[in-house]
């Protein structure tokens, strides 16, 4: 590879970064400036703003109605009180975790044994168990040992 293209690709990185820096910095009082807007105005216009982004990615009504389902989806989370960080790793990691479980099978034909084959692995498995299981069994831990009430007065 010519040096003198990777010294101007990484010239031009350093640039980029300069006048990102430089944007940001001069457009910061705009973008205070929505907080004040009530968000009984700003939050129609996101609403539409969505729904253009999501009809132009391909131009077909059933992305708008993915969208509504995703956002009906999304309301009934923020009511529950559903942490939306778990939600975020899931999709950011389910991907990589799918592939390489689909690489076990292939490599295991099929067994899942592999999951249990040395301590290392039975170890991480174990731990990975007790973690997704340990919202579970502590309630149910906690229904069964009831904590003892005084009934002695002050």
């Amino acid at each position: 590879m010519d040096t003198d293209f990777v010294w101007g690709l990484i010239a031009s990185m350093y640039l980029g970064n300069i006048v990102a820096v430089l944007m940001v910095l001069a457009t910061i009082p705009l973008f205070a400036s929505i907080l004040r807007i009530p968000f009984a105005i700003i939050g129609p216009v996101i609403v539409v703003v969505c729904f253009i982004g999501a009809y132009t990615v391909a131009g077909r009504p059933f992305d708008l109605w993915l969208a509504l389902a995703f956002g009906v989806v999304g309301y009934l989370f923020k009511k529950l009180d559903y942490p939306i960080a778990p939600l975020v790793l899931a999709m950011v990691l389910g991907d990589k975790a799918e592939d390489a479980f689909r690489q076990s099978m292939i490599m295991s034909r099929g067994s899942l044994s592999i999951f249990w084959s040395n301590g290392l692995v039975a170890t991480l498995m174990l731990i990975g168990l007790a973690l997704a299981l340990g919202p579970l069994l502590s309630t149910v831990l906690g229904r069964l040992v009831k904590p003892k009430t005084s009934s002695a007065v002050a």
